[in-house]
């Protein structure tokens, strides 16, 4: 909807600008501060709104509209939408601009209303409310599905809550295929809005789930990057003394993750009866903005805590890193490493070493490869490396396992013998 003003340098689309700044608020409410009055008719049986409230601002030498409104959460929000008028001898066109767009808004929060709150509103609820139970780092890959993709996309489209079917989720997951997703990262957008629906039915908000039919993207099959024994021998050589070596070869000895790695401390560590205790992971968030990393004693599932025998090969270069306690991991400046900054740091070593590329978390896979490729049998590679579930390694490295194809290769030898 364009809503051109005469003389004015550039028409506004406002349309694209309330979608962003939709307000739908609770009908029954007699009033909410700065400018917002829900009255309801007895007559009509409808909310009559007055405008919503807003005003002028300089910025850049522009002048800038500035809304002031309440979602259907109740969260106080404002959004800017500019004139591309400046500021010299442009204010009573600015004025003009902004009357028409507090009208525009009013009219579509009017048509908004009817349905209820927006599917957008609601999943910025859904993340306040499950932020006490899950983990700091699960939360902050929720923020970034559901702030940076599905809130926007929505929210543009005005959809709501109750009135969101299972062909506009599906339009949502082809959006994001065209925009170059992979598979995998839109199955956990579908995960987030089938979480939140569902809470939405368990609350009566709606009937039915509609994300449960909606067509997604089939999971595309992961074949991890490994270094082969050659390969990882080699790495260890080149990295002798360096920083890097402890952190590497802990990761590529006994197949620990990242957060494994820097949550390993010396007293987890018994070098005398040679065993080494996973208990404790650090990991890292960014959360608008912010970087924080944390550091947690209690791990995601119980077959992550293990205890592993230390090879002897190793032993040296732990003695040689000894410490009484504290972290085993730690940069030249004696602080532990980021999760961050180690991962960068083996990139660069990589590229510096002409080494092939593959990430700190692949040390993880080359040590499953290493060992499957040893005739190691899968089941003890899952408790060597901590996996929930024997499907779990099964369906990353069985196609490692060479050992049962030279079994099934034998087998059908046998039979030929016998015709």
């Amino acid at each position: 909807m364009m809503l051109p003003l005469k003389k004015q340098n550039k028409a506004v689309d406002f349309s694209t600008a309330l979608s962003d700044v939709m307000d739908f608020e609770s009908a029954s409410s007699a009033t909410v501060p700065s400018g917002h009055y829900n009255i309801r008719s007895p007559i009509l049986g409808k909310a009559v709104l007055c405008m919503v409230a807003g005003h002028l601002r300089v910025q850049n030498g522009y002048w800038q509209m500035i809304l002031s409104y309440k979602d259907s959460t109740g969260k106080r929000r404002t959004k800017s939408v500019t004139t591309h008028l400046k500021e010299k001898g442009n204010k009573r066109r600015a004025e003009a601009m902004l009357l028409d767009l507090r009208r525009a808004f009013t009219k579509e929060r009017q048509n908004a209303l009817q349905h209820g709150p927006m599917f957008s509103d609601f999943m910025r609820d859904w993340l306040a409310q499950i932020r006490p139970t899950v983990a700091p780092t699960t939360f902050a890959s929720y923020c970034r599905v559901v702030e940076r993709s599905i809130i926007p996309y929505f929210e543009e489209r005005q959809i709501a809550l109750q009135t969101l079917t299972t062909g506009d989720i599906t339009n949502y997951y082809d959006w994001l295929l065209q925009k170059g997703l992979s598979p995998t990262s839109i199955l956990r957008h579908h995960a987030n809005i089938h979480t939140a629906l569902e809470k939405a039915v368990a609350l009566d908000l709606i009937e039915a789930n509609p994300a449960r039919q909606a067509s997604k993207p089939r999971r595309a099959d992961f074949l991890p990057q490994t270094y082969s024994a050659e390969e990882a021998s080699q790495l260890l050589n080149l990295l002798h003394g360096q920083t890097l070596e402890l952190p590497v070869a802990l990761a590529l000895v006994f197949g620990l993750r990242r957060s494994e790695v820097l949550g390993l401390r010396w007293e987890a560590l018994d070098l005398d009866r040679r065993l080494l205790s996973v208990r404790c992971a650090v990991t890292q968030t960014s959360l608008h903005g912010k970087s924080k990393v944390h550091s947690r004693e209690v791990l995601k599932r119980k077959a992550s805590y293990r205890t592993l025998p230390i090879p002897e090969n190793i032993l040296p270069l732990l003695h040689r890193y000894q410490r009484e306690s504290g972290w085993l991991c730690l940069n030249e400046n004696g602080v532990p490493f980021r999760p961050d900054q180690l991962s960068r740091r083996f990139q660069s070593f990589l590229q510096k070493n002409n080494l092939r590329k593959i990430r700190f978390h692949d040390l993880r896979h080359s040590c499953a490869g290493i060992l499957i490729s040893s005739g190691v049998p899968l089941l003890e590679v899952q408790q060597w490396l901590g996996h929930s579930t024997y499907q779990t390694t099964a369906d990353l490295y069985v196609h490692l396992d060479f050992s049962t194809k030279l079994k099934s290769s034998e087998t059908i030898n046998t039979i030929l013998e016998k015709e």
